[in-house]
């Protein structure tokens, strides 16, 4: 959406892990969370399943990655926005995990000064960068949430977003879980002076 128009947008993740995963990595293998996710997607496409237009072009974004035809690779959402990235677009990624950040730097490496790295807090260091230069911006606020105050910082981080930058476009991850904070949440988000939301389960 953002790239039908010339004018130069940035894309801010204010959780940005790794950015491009590694499947057959142990971690990766112990928690095997790709198995109900990219994983029956993956098998499905390559059996001849017909896909959907926008899922067989995010499809073609993973198999760019593992070329041999077999799922070792994995772009998270930083990796995929940075292949959308015109010239005057610009990457801000915030992680606040020591080994996920140098992850992150070393995926990056070489990418120029088209992406910023921030070691840090993004529910904290957004407030820093908003509104971006060319008022135009996606922010990505998707924590893990294993920290239950997740949902409520969540929720204030989108608040200030608002107060400063109320044309953003916004886009809030968060996991369908028997958890009170997860099922209410949508209800406190509707709440928010938005001139328009969509949700999508």
């Amino acid at each position: 959406y953002l790239t039908q128009k010339d004018k130069a947008f940035w894309y801010i993740d204010t959780h940005a892990g790794a950015g491009l995963y590694a499947l057959d990595h142990a971690y990766a293998q112990k928690k095997s969370e790709f198995e109900t996710g990219i994983g029956p997607l993956w098998r499905a496409a390559a059996n001849g399943q017909p896909m959907p237009a926008l899922l067989d072009a995010y499809l073609e974004q993973v198999r760019a990655l593992n070329e041999d035809g077999s799922l070792k690779h994995y772009p998270g959402s930083p990796w995929l926005a940075w292949q959308m990235l015109r010239d005057a677009d610009r990457l801000r990624l915030f992680e606040l995990h020591s080994t996920e950040i140098q992850v992150l730097r070393d995926n990056f490496r070489g990418a120029g000064r088209k992406v910023m790295l921030y070691d840090g807090d993004g529910f904290n260091g957004i407030k820093a960068i908003l509104p971006p230069p060319p008022r135009r911006a996606l922010v990505l606020i998707d924590p893990s949430y294993e920290d239950k105050q997740d949902y409520a910082r969540t929720l204030d981080t989108l608040k200030a977003g608002l107060e400063r930058f109320a044309t953003g476009i916004y886009a809030i991850w968060y996991p369908e879980v028997q958890r009170r904070e997860s099922t209410q949440l949508p209800a406190q988000l509707k709440r928010l002076p938005l001139k328009s939301w969509l949700h999508v389960s």
